[in-house]
């Protein structure tokens, strides 16, 4: 029975979670083509990863429910900017069954 590798730990210490982190060299191992994001402050550290992730040519998700900032006005404003043209804003459970039928 082979170990399954579990899931990979980071530090960030800057907004993105691309900034200074192995991020790019592990998601090269395993190439994806789609990344679901979700964190908090939507207006900073979800913005600018999932414009990091935008302009390395992955499609990007992000997770509705599981965003969250202090500053509920620039939450907003910022998933609006990000919708349909960086980013997809889903619901969880759409999310899940997007990854199922495209199994």
């Amino acid at each position: 029975m082979s170990k399954q590798p579990g899931p990979a730990l980071f530090v960030k210490k800057r907004y993105s979670a691309f900034f200074k982190t192995p991020l790019d060299e592990a998601l090269a191992k395993i190439d994806p083509s789609e990344l679901v994001l979700c964190g908090v402050n939507t207006h900073a550290c979800v913005r600018m990863a999932a414009i990091d992730a935008y302009q390395r040519d992955y499609r990007v998700v992000i997770a509705r429910e599981c965003v969250g900032s202090n500053n509920e006005l620039h939450e907003r404003v910022s998933l609006d900017y990000m919708d349909g043209k960086i980013a997809k804003v889903a619901g969880v459970a759409d999310i899940i069954e997007s990854l199922k039928s495209s199994l």
